[in-house]
């Protein structure tokens, strides 16, 4: 099954905004095309809407899209930080604590997951080391790509069963 994104599918995808919301979404022209059986997920922040990222993935065997927030904060001094997802260290404290409504009546309710996730969310390209690491951004080169990959579906799987509301949610 071949999983290639069109902004329709990134649209009813989403599991934790209203169809409102989706509607309103700025699906940037990089998202159009990707190929998710490629990729552990792809992520983006709103041009339009700059309080707004999405990433999207297939969980469960379903393309599934989540609305992400950063936390109002920020500024002051930039710390080190890691990656929850891909476990790349930042030194220059480019990552972001995410806040995603939880889905369904929890969400609606004010729930929600968070989780610290690189700002620009290209943790795929980073695991994968397709961007060179260099003295701010640090993968962990410990283990094999391939094992690094895996931990990344591990790990993005877990949060979005968090999402979800699921029990078994790491």
């Amino acid at each position: 099954m071949t999983t290639v994104l069109t902004a329709d599918a990134v649209r009813r995808s989403m599991i934790n905004c209203s169809k409102g919301d989706a509607k309103r979404m700025t699906v940037v022209d990089a998202v159009v095309g990707t190929d998710l059986d490629e990729v552990e997920f792809v992520g983006w922040h709103d041009p339009r809407m700059p309080q707004r990222a999405y990433l999207v993935t297939v969980h469960e065997g379903v393309v599934t899209g989540v609305l992400l927030r950063p936390a109002a904060g920020g500024g002051g001094v930039r710390r080190t930080a890691m990656c929850a997802l891909c476990r790349t260290t930042h030194t220059d404290g480019d990552v972001t604590l995410y806040t995603a409504p939880k889905a369904g009546a929890a969400g609606r309710d004010g729930n929600s997951v968070g989780t610290y996730v690189c700002d620009d969310l290209a943790c795929p390209t980073t695991t994968r080391l397709e961007r060179k690491p260099s003295p701010s951004v640090m993968p962990d080169l410990s283990l094999p790509v391939a094992e690094r990959v895996a931990g990344l579906r591990v790990r993005i799987d877990g949060f979005l069963a968090a999402v979800r509301g699921r029990e078994d949610a790491a």
